[in-house]
């Protein structure tokens, strides 16, 4: 067996031209956005100082999954996802490069910054359900977790790629060049998107605004009635208020710590590294038990990550804690993905995924700013302590009382007769 045979009997995902198009504008797309996030921090850090500034900035993102979200994944369930992703891909890239511009010409203050944010999150959370919901269709059922898992390497582990390049140019060249960056980045991953072949098999429908509304309707009363989807949704907002919620708080660390914009850089890029090993070693995990396992390994240890980067003294640990939480909340998401991919239609794919960003996206959000201000007066340490036990608690707990998810932990899967209420 030669060395690429090798690779597609352990990666079956890429044996699909179509997915590997898609694995590459899923990188770009997510290395521009994580040099963005990097420089856009560090540049309202600088202009204002103040960490509540940065969690704004964050949370004018983010927040955009929750207004934007539900919708783009409605019309992504009625029109061509490969359409739709393009057309937001384009909006990203017109926010970027509006960044630069500005920063270029010295005229940007933190309402600028905080403006485009707001413009590139419309951007993303329209691109994120197409993205997701079109990874299902161009695999077979029996490769969906390998393919999760490498597009989880993609979204995770470019948070290595991205600032890894944005780094270095922020230290030497400042915030205007990593917006360049980015932009250019993002053409890459329009061309890669342009590239596919597949359409989606839905019928020619109007996207009128009533029909819209109704189709998201329909997709929260979906997950509500599943309640497969309520504890993995329920899971995730919980993780991701508690032990993902710390963009916010970096740029202070690394100044406690001494070690000013490098560790910052440091702490981002190994939380990818972090995120490229734990979604690589789950993409190689073919049985739905080791899933299960890796669950609850990840699951308790997001929350004993955080404690390594509430309690770090020097940059070194600190930059340790952060790769052990890319690992472990990488994978977490990798698998909460795949659990929920496995039991959604395919008519209801974008719409139920759309609400799972905009849980996930939405509380870290909310989260981000409450931390970012709250920062300000308490430090970060008790930010990240706190949160951290909090999780632990309420994983152990809710593995021991709730038969649904001892079922997952232990066998990787839910119960085939668990069904919906509707």
């Amino acid at each position: 067996m030669n060395s690429r045979s090798a690779l597609l009997e352990r990666l079956p995902a890429f044996r699909s031209a179509d997915f590997r198009r898609l694995f590459m504008s899923f990188f770009f797309a997510s290395a521009s956005r994580w040099a963005l996030v990097l420089a856009q921090s560090w540049l309202v850090f600088e202009l204002s100082g103040s960490s509540f500034a940065v969690g704004l900035t964050f949370f004018a993102g983010a927040a955009q999954f929750v207004v934007v979200g539900p919708f783009a994944g409605a019309v992504a369930d009625r029109i061509d996802r490969r359409a739709l992703a393009l057309g937001a891909l384009l909006v990203s890239l017109a926010s970027s490069l509006a960044l630069a511009l500005l920063t270029f010409t010295g005229l940007v203050e933190v309402w600028h910054v905080v403006l485009l944010a707001v413009v590139q999150g419309w951007g993303q959370a329209a691109a994120m359900p197409a993205q997701r919901a079109l990874l299902a269709n161009l695999v077979p059922r029996e490769h969906l977790m390998n393919a999760v898992a490498l597009g989880g390497i993609t979204v995770h582990g470019s948070r290595l790629a991205g600032p890894l390049f944005g780094g270095g140019l922020l230290a030497t060249l400042g915030a205007a060049s990593v917006f360049l960056l980015s932009a250019g980045v993002l053409c890459v991953a329009i061309v890669s998107m342009a590239r596919i072949a597949y359409r989606s098999r839905l019928e020619d429908v109007a996207v009128g605004t009533r029909g819209v509304v109704t189709d998201v309707g329909r997709g929260f009363v979906h997950v509500w009635d599943d309640r497969r989807l309520r504890l993995v949704i329920g899971l995730v907002i919980f993780h991701c208020s508690f032990t993902m919620a710390f963009n916010s708080l970096l740029p202070r660390l690394a100044t406690d710590l001494d070690g000013g914009s490098v560790t910052f850089s440091a702490m981002v890029m190994g939380v990818g590294a972090g995120a490229i090993v734990g979604t690589f070693a789950i993409s190689l995990v073919h049985g739905e038990a080791p899933r299960g396992f890796a669950l609850a390994v990840t699951g308790a240890g997001s929350g004993v990550a955080m404690l390594v980067m509430g309690m770090a003294t020097t940059p070194a640990v600190a930059v340790l804690g952060a790769v052990l939480a890319g690992g472990t909340q990488a994978t977490f998401m990798a698998i909460s993905q795949v659990l929920v991919q496995e039991v959604v239609p395919d008519s209801l794919r974008g719409r139920v995924l759309a609400i799972y960003a905009m849980m996930a996206a939405g509380h870290m959000a909310m989260v981000n700013l409450g931390f970012g201000a709250l920062a300000d007066s308490v430090g970060v340490r008790p930010l990240m302590l706190i949160p951290a036990l909090l999780w632990i608690a309420i994983f152990v707990v809710a593995a021991l009382w709730l038969g649904d998810l001892r079922e997952v932990l232990l066998r990787g899967n839910f119960r085939r007769q668990v069904a919906m209420a509707a």
